[in-house]
């Protein structure tokens, strides 16, 4: 019994009955039953309802119409894509703010829930002023090259377990016609989303050079 569905409304409302009207009486019990579906009914729709109001928890088709709402026709629904990539897409570009690196980590860490690894090999900044000509990983630390314009970008994937994320809106609450509850993640994100996300901000006339991962190397 969970709260809010019909045996959960059919035990408030007996319980509101006193025990000396009725011992033991199916027929009773099926004549609760009637406004106990009712109840549920409602309070599922409410609860689905209260949902559409905010992007990060909105579904089906309320997506599209937030997008509409926005962008006209510019970004709908790629086909087949569930609400997950879309609604990473739809926040992608609606926070998109300039082609800056900030920007881009800042719509990454937006998308993914988790904050990139944006390389410069000609940034001293980032590179600490070696210049050997290559560029090089170990992992632990990163030499720099005479690479104008181009940056190493990482990517990190959605942590997919919610009891790791432990957020409300790492659950989809979906109402179907026979008043079921399902709670389906919503934290996967396409790796074509992701894409789009730094492409969406990274300046014109420049490279970024991409890897996305599950999880960050551990020196």
């Amino acid at each position: 019994m969970a709260i809010g569905d019909q045996n959960d409304f059919f035990s408030r409302l007996k319980a509101q009955i006193p025990k000396s009207w009725f011992q033991s009486s199916p027929n009773f019990d099926a004549t609760l039953q009637g406004p106990a579906w009712a109840m549920s009914t409602i309070y599922a729709q409410i609860t689905y309802a209260t949902l559409q109001t905010r992007i990060a928890t909105a579904t089906d088709g309320y997506l599209d119409l937030i997008s509409n709402d926005f962008f006209g026709t510019s970004l709908p629904r790629l086909p087949n894509e569930q609400d997950g990539p879309f609604r990473a897409r739809i926040l992608a570009n609606l926070f998109v703010k300039g082609p800056t690196r900030a920007n881009m980590s800042a719509v990454l860490t937006l998308v993914t829930g988790r904050v990139p690894t944006i390389f410069e090999p000609s940034n001293t900044t980032d590179s600490g002023g070696w210049d050997g000509g290559f560029y090089w990983d170990t992992g632990v630390g990163q030499w720099g090259a005479p690479m104008p314009y181009q940056s190493f970008v990482t990517a990190y994937r959605p942590i997919t377990n919610a009891q790791s994320l432990g957020e409300l809106d790492s659950y989809r609450w979906s109402w179907d016609s026979y008043g079921a509850w399902s709670d389906q993640p919503v934290t996967a994100v396409t790796d074509a989303a992701i894409i789009a996300a730094v492409e969406s901000t990274r300046m014109t006339g420049t490279v970024c050079w991409m890897r996305i991962e599950d999880n960050p190397v551990t020196p």
